[in-house]
């Protein structure tokens, strides 16, 4: 019952995000805190009242398109991109490069002990760090992903339960 409420929350946001945007460009608008906690909700993310402003940009940015090497306002975001204008816009820290090049400019933590806000990092090419996430608390994450774009996936996820490298903390 519980997913299903949040599988129809989210058709209706989705709904409201693509209505009417002839162009991925305009997919982020502004959120309300009212809109971000219910999104969480529809989620089961449990709101940690000292990150409202991330919770309302990761609202802003859902359902924006994947695009490899992307720049802010190019039609689309890649996993380094979203992280970045996350980083910039909600804790005004500029990342710079990509997953393998920020890892290394972060305290690296392991699951148990990240925090809302923390980076986590996946080895999805093998041997190297190759995707990174934003942690939003009860094991969820928020990324840009090849498939689907910007949106919300579980660290218990088989595919990103054997992927997970660290996380990292800045």
């Amino acid at each position: 019952m519980i997913k299903r409420v949040g599988t129809i929350l989210l058709l209706l946001f989705a709904n409201q995000i693509f209505a009417g945007s002839p162009n991925i460009k305009t997919l982020r608008k502004k959120a309300t805190q009212e809109d971000a906690i219910s999104f969480l909700c529809a989620h089961q993310i449990e709101v940690d009242t000292c990150q409202i402003e991330l919770y309302k940009t990761v609202y802003e940015w859902m359902g924006t398109s994947y695009k490899y090497r992307s720049k802010k306002g190019s039609g689309g975001l890649d996993c380094s991109g979203f992280a970045k204008i996350i980083y910039k816009d909600v804790y005004q820290k500029e990342l710079k490069g990509g997953s393998a090049a920020i890892f290394p400019k972060t305290f690296a933590i392991n699951k148990n002990q990240l925090e809302v806000g923390d980076l986590v990092f996946f080895k999805i090419k093998k041997s190297r760090i190759s995707h990174v996430g934003i942690y939003l608390g009860n094991n969820k994450f928020v990324h840009a992903a090849v498939k689907g774009g910007v949106r919300i996936d579980s660290l218990e996820s088989p595919y990103y339960k054997k992927t997970f490298f660290k996380g990292g903390r800045l």
